[in-house]
């Protein structure tokens, strides 16, 4: 047909549309990031290892390499992103703009955001990615921000943004353990 193809199952459908609809959501964060110094990798691995230590299930997309279309899907039913970027030219990377307002335009019931960047002399990165993410409507729980390599003050910025996340999701009854 037209519309596309006919199944003699339909509960796989009604199933899925259910799934996508009900306010349930994993106890996840979709961590998309570009590094071109390796500042930014550093606060993603350390941002990782915190929330895994948590107990908080990280899904890292080096978006130089990776599938949008795997960014996409995994972000159906996580409950947080947190995007982290270089700065180029004042605002962040081209490749991280591009994942955020895909985000923005999928509208994924996740419910919590935060933004991680790095610069070398002036940036407006984590504004813009915070503007491009907005029409998520997230609660933002955090950002940190490091003129060139993290410091250790930096490390410690990060692991408070983790357990601004594992706050956030334990105390959502809609986020599942």
């Amino acid at each position: 047909p037209s519309h596309g193809p006919v199944y003699n199952d339909p509960a796989l459908i009604v199933d899925a549309y259910q799934k996508w609809i009900s306010p349930r959501l994993k106890n996840e964060v979709v961590l998309p990031y570009i590094s071109m110094h390796g500042s930014t990798l550093l606060m993603v691995n350390r941002l990782t290892d915190a929330l895994v230590r948590l107990g908080v299930t990280v899904h890292p997309f080096d978006l130089s390499v990776t599938d949008i279309g795997k960014l996409a899907t995994t972000l159906v039913d996580a409950a947080t992103i947190i995007v982290g970027t270089p700065t180029v030219h004042v605002g962040p990377h081209p490749a991280v703009i591009y994942a955020a307002t895909l985000a923005g335009m999928l509208r994924p019931k996740l419910k919590y955001a935060g933004v991680m960047a790095s610069y070398g002399w002036s940036s407006k990165a984590i504004e813009q990615v915070a503007g491009a993410i907005a029409n998520l409507k997230p609660e933002i729980v955090g950002t940190v921000q490091c003129k060139g390599l993290p410091t250790a003050a930096t490390m410690a910025e990060i692991d408070a943004l983790a357990a601004a996340v594992h706050k956030a999701h334990a105390a959502d009854p809609n986020v599942l353990a």
